[in-house]
């Protein structure tokens, strides 16, 4: 007894390989297209995608609708590559306007850091018949917490230091003449600050030139 021949589903038995490449390079594009080279990618899906329609429709091979696929994709990656750039050119100035006023916000959190140390630094003088703290540690608890320290140490800056403010050692008591120029308290702020805060005697706060700014 013979078995039944197969009963065929009507479709070739062969795929178009251009297809199959038009597809992958079109995903490809799409994957790449912020690298800029996917537009290469995209343009050999959309040159394979017409190829691979016409040559399914020439002859019995499969893959139309993967060549449909890899044309749209190649032609959509080609639009929308102008608008990336578009928003590549909108998104730079935008994100420069950001990081200066970042860098502004983190330099006035530096000055009122200092401030408030040396508010506290000032109250332990008083305490301390005229004497600054030999280090921080010297203020936590009765002048201020020492969590409250952490946090007043700490930079605002990113990459900076988790101790970022100095002592700086000067003679006591510091005359008036003079009290707006002796520095008591100078900030460390990483290389890409350009300026650092700094308390003087007085405890008027400005900002100066950040020395580590000009290190290679």
């Amino acid at each position: 007894m013979t078995s039944p021949a197969p009963v065929s589903s009507g479709l070739p038995a062969e795929w178009s390989h251009k297809a199959i490449f038009g597809a992958i390079f079109g995903l490809l594009g799409f994957a790449t297209l912020w690298l800029g080279f996917g537009l290469l990618f995209a343009a050999m899906a959309a040159v394979l995608g017409h190829v691979a329609r016409h040559e399914t429709s020439a002859r019995p091979l499969r893959g139309r609708g993967f060549a449909t696929f890899g044309l749209w994709l190649g032609y959509g990656a080609m639009l929308v590559f102008p608008l990336l750039i578009l928003l590549a050119a909108a998104a730079v100035p935008a994100l420069g306007l950001w990081r200066s006023d970042e860098d502004v916000r983190h330099q006035a959190e530096s000055r009122t850091q200092a401030s408030r140390l040396f508010v506290a630094c000032e109250a332990y003088a008083r305490a301390n018949r005229d004497r600054y703290p030999a280090s921080w540690e010297d203020l936590s608890g009765r002048f201020v917490t020492s969590e409250e320290l952490d946090e007043l140490l700490r930079s605002p800056h990113a990459g900076g230091l988790r101790t970022a403010f100095e002592l700086v050692p000067h003679d006591r008591p510091v005359l008036p003449a003079i009290a707006d120029s002796v520095v008591v308290i100078q900030e460390l702020a990483p290389q890409q600050v350009r300026e650092i805060a700094v308390v003087y005697a007085d405890g008027s706060v400005s900002a100066l030139h950040n020395p580590a700014h000009d290190s290679p």
